[in-house]
């Protein structure tokens, strides 16, 4: 399961002999080195040189993402859901094909990029190598250009995949029963994979000033920039709407009222009853800027979060689940980068708690207990490392 240019990182010495970020720097440095080499003996202008450094650049950035991509992607762990277990797998068995597939995007740019330069872009060549440029200098500019275009290639093909899959996997995750879900970790390492394919798109950007002086080329570019970004970014809000706990924890997490939090500091421990909401995707709680549990958290940031929904009369109707984390604390400066995310817990607190915000937002109590953002009171963020659910008599651990 590997793509061709892993498979060629990972068999050429000198490549293989060295981890792969280090691999990455050494090709940069080759190729760099070549490159400039080639330059002096031929005599290209200045300007020259510095366009084919940047296309090495590029073509070098782009092979990051894919070192990333790849190894991350083969140690997904398989979701608690059949269909879903066997999407993801689909969604691998296409992305590294056997039949290395992904090259096929990347030939198909490489082809036609260079029958358009040699038909009817020609002044390119001339505005790169100068007039009558040496088959030396010909042949490692179409290396170049088949390094990018290889990985341009790439570009296209995981982020149609990642749509694709993101798309399917939304609506099996509506079709869930019980405990099948998708790990919490395995859901972050999408989204995070899919943000990193924006950066295909924004690298491309690096080529304008080489193709500048073809207007067609750099709508391309443009093109290719917006496809990818936009792509990208939808199939990351996809995964970011599927839930990671299953529908028997998301029903008790999004229809229960309270919860009490745990925490310790050097030996003392804390337990207090707190109000929550849960947006899908996290867990938040509010709490007092002068709270005892406040200054634990500033000194020891692990948790643990406990909801219970007891039935005196029949144990089997009995519910709860522990999860045990670490916290994020929000503050001034999260306003300018999660400002959106802050105003929709604000807004869930005030539609599941009515009657509780508007009588914690008078004045008459103290200062601290009121409910002022950032001033008075703090949002807290959970972000679970482990899980543990009860139903009935028996506990079921969920991974995430």
């Amino acid at each position: 399961m590997k793509w061709i240019y892993e498979i060629i990182v990972v068999s050429i010495p000198p490549f293989s002999l060295l981890p792969y970020r280090y691999s990455i720097l050494l090709q940069l440095l080759l190729l760099l080195v070549i490159g400039l080499i080639l330059g002096f003996i031929f005599d290209l202008k200045t300007v020259s040189l510095l366009y084919g450094s940047i296309g090495i650049l590029v073509a070098v950035s782009w092979s990051l993402l894919i070192l990333q991509l790849g190894p991350t992607l083969r140690k997904f762990r398989a979701p608690l859901s059949m269909n879903e277990n066997e999407l993801l797998e689909r969604y691998r068995g296409i992305l590294f094909h056997r039949k290395h597939y992904e090259a096929l995007p990347g030939l198909a740019i490489f082809i036609t990029f260079m029958v358009y330069l040699f038909n009817f872009g020609s002044n390119l060549i001339e505005y790169w190598l100068g007039k009558d440029p040496s088959i030396v200098l010909l042949l490692f500019v179409s290396l170049l250009i088949w390094d990018i275009c290889y990985r341009m290639g790439l570009g296209v093909w995981t982020s149609i995949l990642a749509l694709w899959r993101s798309i399917n996997l939304k609506k099996l995750a509506e079709k869930r029963i019980e405990l099948e879900h998708t790990p919490y970790t395995e859901l972050r390492y999408l989204r995070k994979l899919d943000i990193n394919n924006v950066f295909f798109g924004i690298i491309s950007l690096l080529l304008l000033p080489i193709i500048q002086q073809d207007n067609y080329l750099v709508s391309i570019i443009l093109a290719y920039f917006l496809f990818i970004s936009l792509t990208s970014v939808t199939s990351a809000y996809l995964v970011s709407k599927v839930p990671w706990l299953p529908p028997d924890i998301y029903n008790l997490v999004r229809d229960s009222s309270f919860a009490y939090v745990g925490n310790s500091l050097k030996g003392v421990t804390h337990v207090t009853p707190v109000v929550y909401i849960f947006d899908g995707q996290s867990i938040f709680f509010n709490t007092s800027k002068e709270a005892k549990k406040m200054k634990i958290m500033k000194k020891n940031k692990k948790v643990a979060f406990l909801i219970d929904k007891r039935d005196t009369s029949n144990i089997y109707e009995n519910k709860a689940l522990l999860v045990t984390g670490e916290v994020k604390i929000y503050g001034l400066t999260d306003i300018p980068f999660r400002f959106i995310q802050m105003l929709a817990a604000r807004t869930l607190f005030l539609t599941k708690y009515p009657d509780y915000t508007r009588k914690y937002a008078t004045s008459e109590l103290p200062k601290a207990w009121q409910l002022t953002p950032i001033i008075s009171r703090i949002l807290v963020e959970i972000k679970p490392v482990k899980i543990i659910y009860w139903r009935g008599a028996k506990q079921i651990t969920v991974p995430v």
